[in-house]
């Protein structure tokens, strides 16, 4: 993935549009495993790209984390009636991948995005 469609992703998954993650979280109370992988995607292809790295850019990512910890939480909420249709069972898994593609974009470590450290697997 090139580093103009991986602004595109976030910008996408920021402003909720269609088809992004955060999309079908919000509009469709679906998860979208393409577009989880997409959006983790963008995170590690801008882990070294310095010249891109704007503060707005920053807030805007960790604000699109929040939001989808926000949705995985409603999803186990008893009182709250939202439910995430085709959730995974082993969701740990998906959180830390956006965890480690996140502290290797603070960082520009892509180190801690080494694909097989992880226990989920695409």
């Amino acid at each position: 993935m090139d580093v103009n469609q991986a602004m595109q992703i976030i910008q996408d998954n920021y402003k909720c549009e269609r088809n992004s993650f955060i999309y079908y979280l919000h509009e469709k109370s679906a998860f979208d495993k393409e577009g989880f992988w997409a959006f983790y995607d963008s995170l590690v292809a801008l882990v070294e790209c310095e010249e891109v790295k704007t503060p707005e850019l920053t807030r805007q990512i960790t604000e699109i984390y929040q939001r989808i910890l926000k949705y995985f939480m409603f999803h186990f909420d008893p009182a709250d009636l939202y439910t995430i249709e085709g959730f995974p069972k082993v969701y740990i898994g998906y959180i830390e991948r956006i965890e480690y593609a996140l502290m290797a974009y603070y960082s520009g470590n892509m180190k801690l995005v080494i694909e097989d450290d992880f226990e989920l697997k695409r």
